[in-house]
């Protein structure tokens, strides 16, 4: 197994840890934990492409990680009260909405290939950043309400995201599967 791959294991290994520190209330170790799972995400990819070591294995595990990351991530931290529920919620559906999506034009016999949008790259950012000063707010005690237009951000372009992804999805099944 090569160094970037062992990087992807190890973030998905760290999402357990993470979640039992939310769970128990360790803040900071939470917020250590998902920091360290975002460097060693950019460590994974730069090693990768750098060194020539994209393998079919990594490139499953990567998003797998991702995903996992995110979604306990935003649903652990809207369950302590970190997170508005309905971001959570929505954060959630769209990655859900964007699976059955891809299962659905794969088993209609339609090339399917997991190549994140623009508009996918930016949500995912925003996600980033929201959950991380979720956390730093949470950690360093400072006013939660001051996020709260970060939170409708975050809502917006992830729910346009994921309509992107369906009308996209949506465009490209031929007339007798999708009319």
């Amino acid at each position: 197994m090569n160094l970037p791959n062992a990087l992807t294991l190890f973030r998905i290994l760290l999402v357990p840890a993470f979640l039992i520190a939310v769970i128990y209330g360790w803040l900071t170790t939470a917020l250590v934990l998902f920091i360290t799972a975002g460097i060693t995400d950019l460590l994974d990819g730069v090693l990768a492409r750098r060194y020539g070591h994209e393998t079919i294995l990594g490139s499953f595990l990567d998003p797998v990680a991702d995903k996992l990351l995110m979604t306990v991530s935003f649903i652990s931290l809207a369950i302590i009260g970190l997170l508005p529920p309905w971001l959570g919620v929505l954060a959630v559906s769209k990655d859900l909405f964007v699976v059955i999506g891809m299962a659905v034009l794969y088993f209609s016999g339609q090339p399917v290939a997991a190549v994140p949008t623009l508009w996918g790259k930016q949500t995912t950012f925003l996600q980033i950043v929201t959950l991380g000063l979720a956390l730093l707010f949470a950690v360093a005690e400072g006013d939660p309400r001051v996020l709260g237009p970060l939170f409708i951000l975050t809502g917006a372009v992830t729910a346009f995201s994921g309509l992107h992804y369906i009308f996209s999805g949506l465009r490209s099944l031929p007339p007798e599967i999708g009319g």
